[in-house]
């Protein structure tokens, strides 16, 4: 095995190199970093969602007093005729995709099938129709109610009509049955 000897010329040498390469990798990385460009005071902001309710198309709230489905008879025609005028307005920013649920459970001392109670939705401007069971409204109400595959945009009111109707088998008895004490909560979720 043969060992080199440095001289004190090639450690020189050496030490000369490794500075000069040192000082230009510095003075290069120098000459290329630029200053900082900076934009400043970003803001992040969500849209909104708001959500209110009418019965006369005029009267907004969040709160408004339902309707009284009167003459119903199980298997018969739902009721009224013309159905009840409902608005709802979305004075929020966001598109709302519509939910509706019953948030109450019923008085129903005549023990009714709410499965086979219904209330029917028609959207005036569309003709979208979406009929859906007293029960069903109630299930739904703790996962945010049960879907109409409408969309109100925002600043936009659509106007619905609600109709009640009953299955033939979902009381029987000849003194008559009521319902009472639902409460149709709507929400908006955003889209």
């Amino acid at each position: 095995m043969v060992r080199k000897k440095f001289t004190g010329r090639t450690i020189y040498s050496i030490t000369v190199l490794s500075a000069a390469l040192i000082l230009t990798t510095a003075v290069t990385f120098a000459t290329l970093q630029s200053q900082n460009a900076v934009l400043s005071s970003n803001t992040i902001s969500t849209t909104t969602a708001f959500l209110m309710v009418s019965s006369d198309g005029t009267t907004f709230n969040n709160t408004k007093p339902g309707f009284t489905f009167s003459n119903l008879t199980p298997g018969g025609a739902a009721v009224p005729a013309s159905g009840y005028n409902i608005y709802l307005r979305n004075t929020g920013t966001a598109n709302l995709s519509i939910k509706a649920a019953v948030s109450s459970t019923p008085t129903n001392l005549n023990n009714v099938d709410l499965s086979k109670v219904f209330l029917n939705f028609t959207r005036s401007d569309s003709g979208l129709d979406t009929t859906i069971s007293v029960k069903s409204l109630m299930d739904s109400y703790a996962s945010g109610g049960t879907s109409f595959n409408d969309i109100v945009n925002a600043g936009t009111t659509a106007q619905y009509t609600v109709k009640a109707s009953m299955s033939a088998d979902a009381y029987s008895g000849s003194n008559g049955a009521t319902i009472s004490g639902i409460d149709l909560s709507f929400s908006g979720i955003g889209s």
